[in-house]
């Protein structure tokens, strides 16, 4: 054995003499032995056994010599010096592996680290590399058994315990059973935002219900999320009151009359394009037809809504139920009307990217034509070849009629591509804004303003005696608030991906398909 490391915990001063309970681990590959001091039982307590573990004797500042069981192969004895040095502890007997040595024998550290934060925390490492101590002090600190036994319960702790699991039962099974439905009507629901979102939020709840049950307490994550979720209701009712009662007319008369000015405004833009937009002299044939396409659409989707409009009444009346639940449920109504509004110019944009994107495939591969290459699928490479005269004269027919049709292609497909990607951007601002107040760190703010165990991640050590036995003292400190953040995030929700602009611009450039962000 090279090396001995002795954790004591920081409020062992105020202890009575007795027993240190804890645990002793060896590490072979560095020969150290480790003494993890966890608590002290007391000596007049009979039922001994009951703390399991006994790695040694603490005598505070009494004179009285450190009692050495026998029964044990490893053992230690502390004795505090003084009481104005709270952190001035001597070692007055070792033992290890049933012989007796001197802490001269071998480098002796002991650490004096704050129980509290260790116990509490819930933000240290849950991963630590091998031979980490403090990650192996944690593990058993906030092992259930070893916490009984460090604070012993009251009635009150226990009734305030079984209330809290019996309250969080009380709205377990209903939220279980809505959770499994909305599971099975997913393969639909996924179609609607509010159809996702719904079956997030049940999922949400779930997991914080049932994380609550088992740990009897609400954590750091769950107690953010319940905090989120109540100022999510409360501004979501207000806003609801507020919009209801300065509407005056249906919401269905307001859909259809903004529906209406989109209506409008797409009609005026294609008969824009139909004629010289910015001066462009455009294929007549290919433009009409486009035109008079895309105008058909359009008025056919008009109809479709007007048809819709009893029913619409009914279902905005679903919505307002729905929108009581919190200012997230709005947002997901929100995003699910304004696809509903703009559905039609989303099926324009697709026609005309699909089409652009055939004429430039077949632009670029009736140019390896005049190059004598063409592309092979099966190798995913090109390759030389030679053409017949035939082939060239059909080829070159073919590039010249694409090449002058790609403008009144374009001029379509540049138009809805800025109107999607203005649409995108808009759903795209939604989506984040209801997983940011989904998220939102009321709790978790004011927990680490206030420098609350929980928060605490970094270890700290600081050197208080060098001579004889080192003795380092140990603290933990609050975490940055960004790293704060990101671990308070329920389980069930995930970030965002990043914005991939790259591929964006890729897909505009060759004509795919622009998908939500």
């Amino acid at each position: 054995m090279k090396s001995l490391l002795i954790f004591l915990p920081n409020r062992l001063y105020k202890e009575k003499p007795g027993y240190l309970f804890g645990k002793v681990v060896y590490d072979e590959n560095t020969e150290v032995k480790k003494f993890y001091v966890i608590g002290v039982c007391k000596v007049d307590n009979l039922d001994i056994i009951k703390c399991a573990n006994i790695i040694g004797y603490y005598s505070n500042t009494e004179p009285k010599r450190g009692y050495v069981d026998k029964k044990y192969s490893d053992w230690i004895n502390v004795r505090l010096n003084s009481t104005n040095n709270i952190y001035d502890y001597n070692l007055k007997g070792i033992i290890v592996n049933n012989k007796k040595i001197s802490s001269l024998q071998c480098h002796t550290v002991m650490t004096i680290y704050d129980q509290s934060a260790l116990r509490e925390t819930e933000l240290f490492p849950q991963k630590a590399a091998f031979g980490d101590h403090f990650h192996e002090l944690m593990k058993i600190v906030q092992d259930k058994q070893v916490q009984r036994e460090i604070q012993k319960k009251g009635k009150f702790s226990y009734i305030k315990e079984t209330l809290l699991v019996y309250h969080m039962l009380l709205y377990f099974y209903p939220v279980l059973l809505l959770s499994k439905i909305t599971s099975k009507l997913l393969p639909i629901l996924k179609y609607s935002f509010l159809g996702v979102h719904v079956n997030g939020w049940l999922e949400n709840i779930k997991w914080m219900l049932i994380t609550v049950i088992r740990n009897k307490r609400f954590t750091l994550k769950t107690g953010n999320y319940a905090f989120a979720l109540i100022i999510d209701m409360l501004l979501g009712i207000f806003i609801l009151q507020f919009l209801l009662h300065h509407i005056q007319c249906s919401p269905s008369q307001i859909l259809l009359h903004n529906a209406e000015k989109v209506v409008t405004c797409l009609k005026d833009l294609i008969n824009w394009l139909m004629g010289v937009p910015a001066g462009l002299k455009l294929n007549l044939a290919l433009n009409n037809m486009l035109g008079k396409f895309f105008l058909y659409h359009i008025q056919m989707w008009w109809t479709f809504l007007i048809f819709m409009r009893p029913l619409m009444d009914f279902a905005f009346e679903v919505l307002v139920l729905f929108g009581k639940l919190g200012i997230t449920f709005q947002i997901a109504i929100a995003a699910d009307l304004l696809a509903l509004v703009s559905f039609h110019a989303y099926c324009i944009y697709v026609y005309a990217a699909r089409l652009f994107n055939i004429q430039l495939k077949g632009i670029t591969a009736l140019f390896r034509l005049f190059l004598g290459k063409k592309k092979n699928p099966l190798r995913k490479r090109v390759d030389s070849c030679l053409y017949q005269p035939d082939q060239l004269f059909v080829g070159t027919l073919l590039f010249t009629i694409l090449l002058f049709l790609m403008p009144t292609t374009w001029a379509y497909y540049a138009v809805f591509t800025t109107f999607r990607l203005a649409l995108i951007s808009f759903g795209g601002l939604l989506t984040r804004m209801k997983f940011y107040l989904q998220v939102m760190p009321v709790y978790t703010f004011f927990k680490w303003l206030l420098h609350s165990h929980s928060t605490r991640s970094v270890v700290n050590i600081k050197v208080h005696r060098t001579e004889g036995p080192i003795i380092l003292v140990m603290t933990i400190v609050v975490a940055s608030w960004n790293h704060t953040w990101n671990k308070c995030i329920p389980d069930t929700i995930t970030h965002h991906p990043s914005i991939e602009w790259s591929k964006i611009i890729n897909n505009i450039i060759w004509g795919e398909l622009l998908y939500p962000l």
